[in-house]
């Protein structure tokens, strides 16, 4: 038993590289003029790294910073927004025993004695933007890293000039296994790169969590297999989700106290359907700026999809919530939560498996539906934060501290992450590390996300059929123009500001 687990955690550690190294000369997924979004390829020299040893391979593979770099005892801070994953998962005051939070502590004092610096941390409630505008337009050097949000702010900070642009950052190698070159590719604006993804942020896809024991009462088989056949579409949800509802309590009224083959929220994570259909929100217009992607007869047919499932019988509970806020905000579980035992499918972000894990229920872990079984691949929209550099940080500092950071992320905290906190803690059996395997590889970014800032046609599918609508046409109509106005401005406001 001890080889086969071995065995899985080197599988694992390779499927981890496939995700974080793609081709750096690919095309970007948002000048991609086809509807339908494609991970990018791999590199397949990386395998033979992975093959060549049996301990950790990455401890073997070296970042390019100068033996005798010396910051003497400089000050690294890292504005961080107090949101999802940045609150449990980058800092560690102290070792506790814990593998992922000893790794992260441990990644700390290895940059900082390697560097003879100091990484402070602040956090930030609600939005970073103000006062990260603000130190950057007194010419204070108050702040050497951003952690921001994915999509709040981004906007705002690259167009306003307020951050720098990683490809001029010395020391920083984008060729790199801890660097992500798909979020490079997709998000950047004539190879001016003003967000960017190394290792030391964590990939935070939303993923269809399942009740393992209520399938097998219901007979339904493998759905693993259904995974694995590319059999596993939004389709084949909703028909197993309708198997599952029942008024429990046989009042002829579905509430909070029934059972549902479905549970989620008209909110954020039901947008990711776009991605997992293989749609991206944007597209590079002939003109050469991105334009709205979605006024198509696919987009309109996953709506129908989608409203079926919610909306057609008594299979779905949608609820008002969000595992990823602070308690005070909203509550942590819907009323209908996969430990009630009453919810085949739950719609969850991956790193709610910290709540899960206390569950007596036993539960498997999905990625979202394919549009067909003609879609080849399984897609997830990255939800992980941003990094950016303030305007008035040291290039030279700041490059080589993220790359150490990097580097470090890389070889302790992504294996401790995957290891403990998603294989052993959340995923209770060996098909569901699989899964997170192909979730990981899926990953995709989506400048019409990201950049969006919160635009209608950005939130397109809840703003669709949070109105119980299927009337895609109308809807775009409305709001195409707005939108495409927004994205070029956007792209030509990145241009007046850094263009040399």
């Amino acid at each position: 038993m001890k080889k086969i687990i071995a065995l899985s955690f080197i599988l694992i550690l390779m499927l981890l590289v496939i995700l974080f190294v793609t081709s750096c000369s690919g095309e970007s997924p948002q000048n991609n003029t086809d509807n339908i979004a494609k991970p990018d390829s791999p590199q397949d020299e990386n395998k033979s790294i992975i093959e060549s040893t049996t301990e950790n391979p990455r401890l073997a593979i070296k970042e390019d910073i100068p033996e005798d770099l010396d910051f003497n005892g400089k000050k690294f801070n890292i504005a961080y927004l107090t949101w999802g994953m940045f609150n449990d998962y980058y800092f560690a005051d102290e070792e506790i025993g814990e593998k992922m939070n000893d790794a992260i502590y441990r990644r700390t004092k290895n940059v900082e004695e390697r560097l003879n610096i100091k990484i402070n941390p602040i956090g930030i409630d609600e939005n970073i933007q103000p006062p990260l505008s603000k130190s950057v337009k007194a010419g204070s050097d108050d702040y050497q890293l951003a952690l921001n949000h994915c999509v709040g702010g981004v906007v705002e900070l690259t167009t306003g000039g307020i951050v720098q642009d990683w490809n001029k950052i010395p020391v920083v190698d984008f060729t790199k296994l801890w660097w992500n070159q798909r979020m490079n590719q997709t998000l950047a604006i004539d190879n001016i790169l003003l967000t960017a993804v190394s290792d030391f942020v964590i990939f935070d896809p939303n993923v269809i969590y399942f009740n393992k024991g209520m399938a097998k009462d219901l007979d339904m088989g493998d759905i693993y297999q259904l995974v694995r056949d590319g059999k596993w579409t939004w389709d084949k949800l909703s028909e197993l989700a309708k198997l599952a509802s029942r008024d429990l309590d046989g009042n002829g009224i579905f509430d909070e106290n029934d059972q549902y083959g479905f549970v989620t929220h008209m909110d954020w994570m039901l947008g990711d359907t776009i991605q997992s259909c293989g749609m991206y929100i944007t597209k590079i217009g002939e003109d050469g700026y991105p334009v709205n992607n979605l006024n198509t007869e696919r987009f309109g047919s996953m709506i129908n999809k989608l409203y079926d499932l919610i909306y057609v019988g008594n299979q779905t509970f949608l609820g008002a919530w969000d595992s990823n806020a602070r308690p005070e905000q909203r509550p942590n579980e819907s009323a209908v939560p996969m430990s009630s035992n009453r919810a085949l499918f739950h719609m969850d972000p991956l790193s709610a498996g910290k709540r899960y894990r206390a569950y007596e229920v036993e539960f498997g872990i999905l990625p979202f539906p394919k549009y067909d079984e003609g879609q080849t691949d399984y897609l997830s929209l990255s939800h992980n934060g941003l990094m950016m550099i303030p305007r008035t940080a040291d290039p030279a500092f700041v490059g080589a501290v993220n790359e150490a950071l990097a580097a470090e992320s890389y070889r302790l905290t992504i294996p401790a992450y995957y290891d403990i906190v998603l294989t052993s803690k959340v995923a209770r059996d060996d098909e569901s590390a699989e899964m997170i395997d192909i979730i990981y590889k899926g990953a995709v970014y989506d400048f019409g996300y990201n950049f969006g800032q919160w635009n209608p046609i950005s939130g397109a599918v809840t703003n669709i059929l949070g109105a119980k609508s299927t009337d895609y046409a109308s809807f775009m109509e409305k709001n195409e123009d707005k939108f495409n106005k927004h994205m070029r401005n956007v792209y030509d406001k990145i241009r007046e500001q850094y263009d040399d």
